[in-house]
């Protein structure tokens, strides 16, 4: 298939663009390429790619040496595209469904560029819920100041402590609004994470216990901790055993840290 006229087409197909879906179809084939890059996929590898669009990543995909590739859409007419792309390619699927409801365990290496509207909720599912030595994702700009922020800062919350925990984060490329048609307000960014093999924890039982931590910002970790385990004492006791103050913040713990009270909770 010629690169040149399937961009082409994908640029007529994004006048119908759906603005509920949160759909701009990146139309820079080079930044695609790009993209496809930073994920190393190798020919032992099970590929999902999250919200697929009309292919402008799947493409590029398809030319790698994987074992076998899934590419998921909500929208019929990008799976209707995708149905076409995939016609006469060796173990290559397509699934029609919200990513949310997918069973993302199987896969070794998972990418995509997600919708700005189920952006953090798509993150949290797939870092729990997935098994992939490595992700990589497109996001609107602003959203890596939270997936990326550092200790004491605003910012800083369940979804930053978690993926330090689990991995690597690494901003690979910056995308200008003007490599997507239609055009969103703001610029998008490129992240890996590369996951730590030695992840042996319930990584959701461990999102719900960051949330509890930093569900009320403005008081103690010992208030919010006294909250989660519903005992003051007990609560104290693994401050006093971690030489925390009960004065902290949650914003002012670091990572391994959360990782400590946690073991100690469980």
């Amino acid at each position: 298939m010629q690169i040149d006229s399937y961009f082409n087409t994908i640029k007529e197909m994004s006048k119908f663009a759906n603005k509920e879906l949160g759909q701009n179809y990146l139309i820079d084939q080079e930044i695609a390429k790009k993209i496809v890059n930073f994920l190393d996929i190798n020919d032992k590898d099970d590929i999902l790619e999250i919200g697929s669009g009309f292919g402008s990543l799947s493409i590029f995909m398809l030319e790698k040496p994987y074992k076998t590739i899934t590419f998921n859409d909500i929208d019929p007419r990008s799976i209707e595209y995708l149905d076409q792309l995939t016609a006469n390619k060796r173990r290559a699927y397509v699934v029609n469904k919200s990513a949310l409801k997918l069973s993302v365990s199987t896969y070794s290496k998972i990418i995509g560029n997600l919708p700005y509207y189920i952006t953090n909720d798509l993150l949290e599912h797939l870092l729990t819920k997935g098994n992939a030595s490595k992700y990589v994702f497109m996001v609107q700009k602003e959203v890596t100041n939270r997936i990326n922020a550092k200790v004491g800062s605003e910012e800083y919350g369940p979804l930053a402590v978690l993926t330090k925990t689990i991995g690597v984060y690494k901003s690979e490329l910056n995308v200008n609004k003007s490599a997507f048609m239609p055009q969103p307000h703001i610029d998008s960014t490129v992240f890996s994470i590369s996951i730590n093999k030695n992840n042996k924890f319930d990584k959701y039982k461990y999102l719900q216990f960051l949330k509890r931590m930093f569900l009320h910002r403005r008081k103690t970790i010992y208030n919010n901790l006294s909250l989660y385990l519903m005992n003051k004492d007990k609560a104290k006791e693994v401050l006093e055993k971690l030489k925390i103050s009960i004065l902290t913040r949650p914003e002012q713990i670091d990572p391994q840290t959360y990782m400590d009270i946690f073991n100690l909770c469980i």
